[in-house]
């Protein structure tokens, strides 16, 4: 062997050889870029700033170092984004519990894997003379039939000690339903938090009266996966739960950016009106669960509360448990 090509032969070998310690360094799913897993991500309702945190994770990379190529798409309902995840039309969804639990009793499929909505969304929007839930009694509640709002708002009101006789209730529909409050048709609401801004920007006066202010401790949205995924590819799903926490980790540190990586990725969205959303979702993760436990985190108390609720006020088969609904096999909480 002479000696340039005794020099070419040692290049190679020291080439091979850092390539092959590398190869034990790195999982294999992550060693190609071609190789990245290719999943969907269903949203529960249309693109909105509250969604930032997952945009964010596709932005820095959270997915994408860890062998994944997410793909998100809009939602339709929480309950549609469910049905989605079980007919497999999607990976994963973002959907509340209450919808998990109402699907599998009807024989879906599915679990939640990590809660990210710590704390209920849902907030009555009142005429100034209303300041409490008790205020309600003798006024004029507009609430879209069917709603899981209008079935759970008995069980609001007993947990607030309204009397839920005395109150009128008419049906408005979704659409409407907040030009109805504005007109001064009807005294009050129940819509998703997210609707603060707007609703002070029409209204300077208007009573904002969270359910979570007053005993209210059912769990909202988190992340679904269908057993099947769970089961045939839990490296993938553990994968996409540890980005998507990370995201929101993030995000609720760095809302700007958070707005940034979303309106750079839907140039449709207003971003004024998703920097007014990113407030409202760290009211909707944190809890002092989080802070001790970390984002993700499942509390066995609100399960339970979740459930007691479920059952007394939404039709809920007894037959379908808690354990049922959700596993925390594949999460591991990201701390504040």
């Amino acid at each position: 062997m002479n000696h340039m090509s005794r020099r070419n032969f040692l290049k190679k070998a020291a080439s091979a050889t850092c390539l092959g310690a590398a190869s034990y360094a790195v999982p294999g799913f992550l060693r190609h870029a071609s190789a990245a897993t290719q999943v969907t991500l269903a949203l529960d309702f249309v693109i909105l700033g509250r969604h930032a945190p997952f945009y964010l994770a596709l932005k820095k990379g959270f997915w994408a170092d860890r062998g994944l190529d997410v793909s998100i798409a809009r939602g339709f309902g929480n309950v549609d984004t469910a049905r989605r995840v079980d007919n497999k039309q999607a990976d994963f969804g973002f959907t509340d519990l209450p919808g998990v639990a109402l699907t599998r009793a009807q024989g879906a499929k599915l679990r939640m894997i990590a809660m990210i909505y710590q704390n209920w969304p849902h907030t009555i929007f009142a005429k100034p003379g209303i300041r409490t839930p008790k205020d309600l009694e003798g006024h004029v509640f507009g609430t879209p039939p069917g709603s899981t709002g209008t079935q759970l708002m008995p069980a609001f009101a007993e947990v607030a000690g309204v009397n839920w006789s005395k109150v009128k209730v008419v049906n408005l529909d979704i659409a409407t339903q907040n030009a109805a409050l504005i007109a001064g048709k009807v005294d009050a609401i129940s819509t998703f938090r997210f609707f603060i801004p707007f609703f002070r920007s029409k209204m300077s006066d208007v009573s904002v009266l969270s359910w979570v202010d007053y005993g209210w401790k059912m769990y909202s949205n988190g992340i679904v996966a269908h057993e099947q995924t769970l089961a045939q590819k839990p490296e993938v799903v553990r994968s996409f739960v540890e980005g998507a926490l990370l995201g929101y980790k993030h995000a609720m540190a760095n809302p700007d950016e958070a707005v940034e990586a979303l309106v750079s990725n839907r140039p449709e969205i207003a971003r004024d009106a998703a920097e007014a959303e990113q407030p409202i979702i760290k009211d909707l993760v944190v809890s002092p669960e989080v802070n001790e436990h970390g984002v993700g985190y499942f509390s066995p108390a609100k399960i339970q509360f979740t459930f007691d609720m479920l059952y007394r006020y939404a039709d809920l088969p007894k037959k379908i448990s808690p354990k049922e609904t959700f596993t925390e096999k594949y999460l591991s909480p990201v701390k504040l």
